[in-house]
């Protein structure tokens, strides 16, 4: 679900395929597909020194057209439900915008009704600094890292693959057969980006 990027890198330009319009954002190359319930980007990205290309879905923008990842929680009422907050909750979506470059995060604390009871806009900064006790991204980076160089010999050019970290040591890395579920405008990106 991400793609990784220095925040300093290039500026790119989003363009909505059902509008036309366009929007900067801190990321090599995006393509966005809006759809009728949902929309997804496309981006490129380095990670040490291989370049990935990954999709996602985004969840909408703000007022000044940037990217913003909606989330969900219950309302946190007890220390230790702040503990799994943010070392679970907060470092996955963290992990998640980085990733694709979203820098904007509203989390919606709901009680135990449904009601939403109040609601907590993030910057991907401010995040990583509220939970620097309980994690590093530099670490999970170099996972990454460490991840792509023992998958990457064993791929063929033109096939897709699932790539999946079941925890621990296991991971795993399937061939998908018949990639027919890959929307075009991936393909598309994927296709440019090789010429």
């Amino acid at each position: 679900e991400g793609k990784l990027l220095a925040h300093q890198g290039p500026q790119a330009v989003v363009s909505t395929q059902s509008t036309g319009s366009t929007q900067s954002t801190g990321l090599e190359e995006v393509t966005m597909d809006v759809g009728a319930n949902e929309t997804d980007i496309v981006t490129t990205c380095k990670v040490a020194g291989y370049r990935c290309i990954v999709a996602a879905e985004v969840d909408g923008c703000n007022g000044e057209g940037e990217l913003v990842e909606v989330k969900a929680n219950f309302v946190i009422e007890h220390p230790k439900q702040l503990h799994t907050f943010r070392r679970g909750k907060l470092f996955n979506t963290f992990m998640q915008c980085y990733l694709v470059g979203i820098q904007n995060v509203l989390i919606g604390f709901r009680d135990k009704n449904g009601i939403l009871r109040s609601l907590q806009n993030y910057t991907l900064p401010q995040i990583e600094d509220e939970c620097k006790q309980y994690w590093n991204k530099d670490f999970y980076i170099s996972f990454l890292n460490s991840v792509l160089s023992w998958a990457l010999p064993l791929v063929a050019e033109g096939k897709v693959y699932h790539l999946e970290y079941l925890g621990g040591d296991e991971i795993t890395l399937t061939e998908v057969p018949d990639p027919d579920h890959i929307p075009q405008f991936f393909k598309d990106h994927v296709l440019s980006c090789n010429s």
